[in-house]
């Protein structure tokens, strides 16, 4: 059940401190729906640009790594100059591997920041990647994701045997 499993928790995506790992990794990849944005919806705001300036200041690769359509990505990165994979296919390790590949850091330099076991955490670990779990943001989710948070708690409660 490893792979199931966090390197770390945190609240929300703000309580992700790039100092704290500056020293061990160059890159992060970030999710976007309900990790930093309301699912589908929620666009950039200024709290999502300043933790994103936060992580450039500290020297780290910015990745936008969503299972969404492009179009959704590209409308929340709006003018940040970070990358991005759209359409990832997490929790398969191939956009990871891809995006290491791209920017030529090792996966276990890299920190994937999602809301998702079965998708940002088990690609992470499927990958090489450190995984931060972070809460979802806001209670709604797309039938799917809403679907995985159902196995998900069941995976918390019985596998990891934590409550979250």
């Amino acid at each position: 059940m490893a792979l199931f499993r966090p390197k770390e928790k945190i609240d929300i995506f703000t309580d992700f401190h790039p100092e704290e790992y500056a020293d061990r990794f160059d890159m992060i990849f970030l999710d976007i729906d309900n990790t930093m944005a309301e699912p589908d919806v929620g666009m950039l705001d200024e709290r999502n640009r300043t933790f994103i300036q936060g992580l450039l200041d500290h020297g780290f690769i910015v990745v936008i790594l969503s299972n969404n359509f492009e179009k959704r990505v590209t409308d929340f990165i709006e003018d940040l100059d970070v990358d991005y994979k759209h359409f990832a296919l997490k929790p398969l390790p191939f956009a990871y591997w891809l995006m290491c590949k791209k920017k030529n850091i090792r996966p276990k330099r890299t920190i994937m920041l999602g809301d998702q076991l079965l998708t940002d955490i088990l690609g992470a670990n499927l990958s090489g990647c450190y995984g931060i779990y972070t809460k979802q943001l806001y209670e709604k989710d797309t039938p799917t994701t809403a679907r995985n948070r159902k196995i998900e708690n069941l995976i918390w409660r019985y596998l990891l045997h934590e409550k979250v």
